[in-house]
């Protein structure tokens, strides 16, 4: 059998037969790691792979095994933890009907530590009796692992002495969850590259959902629509939490978007009568230290203004390059090209602006508000950079927060509303002027509730 080394072509190919894909960065791990499984099961052609795959289960799951990285552990990313137990469930609870249970879904679970580290949260609180977890991965493999509850060392490296003595029996070197706990989580199997979450299938309802790391391995296509279909999912004031690798999903879908120290929290918007100040319920956003970041120098933009060449197509080049790698999922390579490229072309609005919504994304608040702040200094009608720093800002100064709300409403008013806004193509004026409107509100009604 003669091998040619891995094929960046069937790695796609393999890929979306799976319901999985790749950025450009990580195609060739991939095509590498499935050359490995052909190896390994003595498979000499692409073809027959492809051929195999979807027929054969334990084939389909040792490529999914192979392509995925299964790095989990208890309590993985600490901060949306503590942002779950000091903000989210206590909100839930302050809205929960009496008697009626807290729905939690955890997307991409793996080997099941995710939903039982929120098992544990909710016990420590005292709440797991009136909670429901469910939870769901692309790998059989690994919902067999979660359903045993079996664990090594290293998968409780986040988790103290104390949790492991109260919620594990310790026996040679190995950790297994109390059967109480394992009780407390229905596991099923889901591919959101193929499969749709929707209503329809039992999975609406839920007050929170955890989908981290997985939005990364989809295409931007399956993103919109696996946006649009999480945000259906959620309950009226639920609240979605992703990952900090995985791409945004403010232009997807209509969800209110909150800046806050673990990252970026997203929920589907409370009907008028049963809405409280959401503004209020989300941590802080920690206050920008030291000197602020500056604008662009007025000599430089002076110098560079009198320079009429080709550099805006050369700008424009370069920001469809930078929009790319944000669409894979990689914003903070995104911001680093964003920032490069601004010290070329300093008066390039476009760039600033992605460096803004890859900070953002990538949680880089106070870098966030400086980039979208310089957009606002070389051109104050655009209504998508006064937009998202009005989000950015909302927290920790809401009258800033309120100018540039009403600057991008103003800006969207004066615009027909099926007009696409520039700089955010995927979005209508009228559909921005909305957003806008609804974050005025509730910045007004929060300011309202301190003034009382």
């Amino acid at each position: 059998m003669t091998r040619h080394g891995p094929s960046l072509e069937l790695a796609e190919q393999v890929a979306g037969r799976v319901g999985l894909s790749f950025s450009a960065s990580r195609k060739e791990t991939v095509a590498s790691a499935i050359d490995r499984v052909m190896v390994r099961r003595g498979i000499g052609e692409g073809r027959l792979l492809l051929d195999r795959l979807g027929s054969d289960e334990d084939l389909t799951e040792d490529v999914i095994s192979a392509v995925t990285v299964a790095e989990t552990h208890f309590f993985r990313g600490p901060e949306q933890f503590e942002l779950i137990r000091q903000t989210i469930l206590p909100e839930l609870l302050r809205r929960r009907p009496e008697r009626s249970p807290l729905r939690i879904w955890s997307v991409g679970c793996a080997t099941g530590e995710e939903p039982y580290s929120l098992a544990i949260l909710c016990e420590e609180e005292g709440l797991l009796d009136g909670v429901r977890i469910d939870a769901a991965d692309i790998s059989r493999r690994a919902l067999a692992a979660a359903k045993a509850g079996d664990y090594g060392e290293w998968a409780l490296r986040n988790t103290g002495p104390r949790l492991r003595q109260r919620y594990f029996t310790s026996c040679e070197g190995r950790f297994r969850l109390n059967e109480q706990l394992r009780r407390q989580v229905d596991f099923a199997h889901l591919n959101l590259g193929t499969d749709a979450p929707a209503p329809e299938k039992r999975l609406s309802d839920f007050d929170l959902i955890l989908c981290r790391n997985v939005l990364v391995y989809l295409e931007a296509s399956a993103v919109r629509r696996i946006a649009r279909q999480l945000l259906d999912c959620l309950s009226d004031g639920g609240w979605l939490l992703t990952a900090p690798t995985d791409p945004p999903l403010w232009k997807y879908a209509p969800f209110e978007t909150s800046i806050t120290p673990a990252g970026i929290v997203y929920r589907r918007i409370m009907a008028p009568d049963t809405r409280k100040s959401s503004t209020a319920c989300v941590a802080p956003v920690q206050r920008q230290t030291g000197n602020p970041v500056a604008g662009v120098p007025l000599a430089r933009a002076r110098a560079a203004a009198s320079r009429k060449t080709t550099g805006d197509d050369t700008a424009k080049a370069i920001a469809r390059q930078i929009r790319s790698r944000f669409d894979l999922g990689e914003p903070r390579e995104a911001a680093r090209l964003a920032a490069r490229a601004i010290e070329r072309h300093p008066l390039s609005a476009e760039l600033h602006f992605l460096e803004g919504v890859s900070r953002m994304a990538s949680g880089e608040t106070d870098a966030a508000k400086a980039a979208l702040r310089r957009v606002a200094y070389l051109d104050g009608k655009l209504a998508a950079a006064q937009f998202l720093l009005g989000v950015c800002l909302k927290d920790s100064d809401p009258r800033a927060a309120l100018r540039a709300l009403e600057n991008a409403l103003s800006s969207c008013l004066s615009r027909s509303p099926r007009e696409h806004v520039e700089l955010m193509p995927e979005a209508t004026a009228g559909h921005l002027a909305q957003r806008a409107r609804r974050e005025i509100a509730t910045i007004r009604q929060h300011l309202g509730s301190e003034a009382g």
